[in-house]
């Protein structure tokens, strides 16, 4: 990491691609380990817009972990448009190893003449096939690439046949990097109705090759494309209908194949679906919960994500027979005002592990990384255009020979290169299992009483600093207030003065932890002069139903975002709101904090703690 301290922060990653223009569909592979690595990054790059012309993929290495990265290398000729590139690499019997890159080259077509006079001339055609897809090869890590390309065909279906080239030309969009599941390679990719990339209708398809990693010859390869039959895989709800983006994995490696297939939607949720018998059949897909179950089979709580980028991958398991382990970045909202191109300023990250009876559940999510420069999507021209450089999309990982877990990622601007915190990859593998006696945040509390009346805690860090602060009560009501009732009081009644000026002005900075008629339990923290927030829980039925909850605010001054851990769970809005979390204001600073006074009987324990705790550490408070 370079010398900002928060590495969740996107510009404290290293960059790899710095031309400017545009930059999408990154993803990195680690070949030479554990001696000489190096890592391999693919992305495509145009010097002006997103989709305009002159789309070429590119190709970097890094022999230094990740600090330096070699000049951009163009992987094929340009007289065609080259994208979506995504590196396999194949480690073979006599120890060498050679990446396999799957990519798009094509001419780009616009509608043929005679086509539906509705249909408005394309801002883009990197979004589609012709032949079908190619792949190449590296045989030195990526530092070059052959020559020679070898086709994968698609087949047509009936959303090809129904487009505006009868199926000649095929929409299509590929962000999954190619996997070796039961001895087969996987990639998972997208087809249009009109070959303009990002619309209604969307299809869900895999490619799969059973002998490409056993030919000598690439060309003779056999590939087919999955589902069997006419019609690929589509979300089980929205109007726009999207197989967008898919990404597909294997669940485990005790059932030959068990497959998991996720991809976006504009609903603010995203869908999914499992295979039985290596992708050929499909079940219904559903919209994903954190139980990896349909709502009506198992499933709690639904993952929430706007029309933003996921990326999941597999991890290495943590010991022989042990469950399969996953990590996935997602946005971790629901938003779905414009389309769905919103929310996309905070990547979450979640561990995934399989469950003996063939699904993949999820934690609870951590924040990963976050963007606080430049945004679009409030801006009054707004249009699905800008949106795209609103914060980090499109990462992609690789796990090094030690565990350590890397990725890259681009808010179309400009290619980063990240490492995730290992401490924070423990403690979400460790979630499921985690215990109040496990101390996990023993060395962060200023203040833990049982006891009500006034209380000396710390001043709260001023969150300008990057710093945070956590608020957790353990309480046990049985009925809501008529009106809401302050159960901690730490306003502090102070001076106004901060200058030369004499003044006998007062005021109020501090926080409240409160209460609501509905139920709810609401924190309210403000400087005194006029900066502050407001932040209330969502949890369904409200909390006064006579049992013991534990609530813990985190207010993280980081990516300044305040979220609620209720319980074992990290509040995700309910049915009030499209998300649990939100953003506090860039200026809040100094508020003060130290008096501190338990008003409520219903208050059993009160315990302030001077830093961010992680969602996990607020979970295990709720675990005895």
């Amino acid at each position: 990491m370079t010398h900002r301290s928060d590495p969740r922060d996107l510009k404290s990653g290293r960059t790899i691609g710095d031309r400017n223009g545009y930059y999408d569909s990154q993803n990195i592979v680690v070949t030479g380990e554990p001696h000489s690595p190096v890592y391999s990054v693919i992305f495509h790059h145009s010097e002006n817009r997103e989709g305009g012309p002159g789309l070429r993929l590119l190709s970097t290495v890094s022999t230094d972990g990740g600090r330096v990265w070699s000049a951009p290398l163009a992987v094929d000729s340009p007289e065609r448009q080259s994208h979506d590139g995504y590196q396999l690499v194949q480690r073979r019997g006599d120890g060498s190893e050679r990446i396999i890159l799957l990519y798009g080259w094509n001419p780009g077509s616009q509608y043929p003449e005679g086509s539906d006079p509705s249909l408005t001339p394309l801002k883009r055609t990197d979004m589609q096939l012709d032949e079908g897809y190619w792949i190449t090869t590296s045989d030195d890590g990526g530092r070059t690439w052959s020559s020679e390309r070898h086709l994968v065909p698609v087949r047509r279906t009936a959303i090809d046949r129904r487009n505006p080239w009868g199926g000649t030309t095929m929409g299509m969009f590929l962000c999954d990097k190619p996997q070796v599941i039961d001895g087969a390679v996987y990639s998972a990719f997208q087809k249009t109705v009109d070959g303009a990339g990002e619309t209604p209708g969307s299809e869900v398809f895999v490619l799969r090759s059973r002998d490409l990693l056993a030919v000598d010859d690439l060309s003779t390869a056999t590939w087919e494309t999955l589902p069997l039959g006419e019609h690929g895989l589509t979300a089980p709800g929205g109007e726009l209908s999207l197989g967008e983006e898919p990404h597909v994995l294997a669940v485990d490696d005790a059932t030959p194949g068990r497959l998991f297939c996720l991809w976006r939607a504009e609903t603010g949720r995203l869908a999914a679906t499992y295979s039985g018998d290596g992708g050929e059949t499909w079940d219904p897909p559903f919209w994903l919960t954190h139980e990896g179950r349909p709502l009506d089979a198992g499933g709690v709580q639904e993952m929430r994500n706007p029309r933003g980028s996921i990326t999941p991958f597999r991890l290495r398991p943590s010991a022989p027979g042990a469950p399969s382990e996953f990590v996935m970045l997602y946005y971790n909202n629901g938003r779905t005002d414009r389309l769905g191109y919103v929310g996309r300023r905070v990547y979450w990250l979640t561990h995934g592990r399989s469950t003996p009876d063939g699904h993949i559940e999820w934690s609870q999510p951590e924040i990963a990384l976050y963007w606080d420069g430049t945004g679009f999507e409030d801006r009054p021209e707004w249009n699905p255009d800008w949106a795209i450089v609103d914060g980090p999309g499109y990462p992609d990982f690789a796990e090094l020979a030690d565990g350590t877990v890397v990725f890259v990622e681009s808010n179309k601007l400009a290619v980063r290169f990240h490492q995730i915190d290992r401490g924070l990859l423990t403690l979400l593998r460790r979630q499921h299992a985690v215990r109040v006696s496990d101390g996990l945040a023993d060395d962060a509390w200023v203040l833990d009483t049982t006891s009500d009346g006034p209380h000396r805690s710390a001043v709260l860090t001023d969150l300008r600093s990057g710093g945070g602060f956590s608020i957790s009560i353990t309480l046990r009501a049985d009925a809501a207030p008529d009106t809401d009732a302050a159960l901690v009081h730490a306003l502090s009644n102070v001076t106004a003065a901060l200058g030369e000026e004499p003044t006998t002005a007062r005021i109020h900075k501090g926080y409240v932890v409160s209460l609501t008629s509905a139920g709810q339990v609401g924190l309210r923290v403000t400087d005194g002069y006029g900066t502050g927030f407001e932040h209330t829980t969502t949890h369904a039925g409200g909390l006064c139903d006579g049992a013991e909850h534990v609530v813990t605010f985190i207010v993280d001054g980081g990516p300044k975002v305040v979220s609620v851990v209720i319980d074992e769970r990290l509040d995700d809005g309910g049915d009030v709101a499209p998300q649990g979390w939100a953003f506090v204001p860039a200026a809040l600073g100094e508020v003060g904090g130290a008096e501190v006074d338990v008003r409520s009987p219903i208050v059993t324990r009160l315990r302030v703690a001077d830093r961010a705790l992680t969602t996990t550490e607020a979970i295990s408070l709720a675990r005895h």
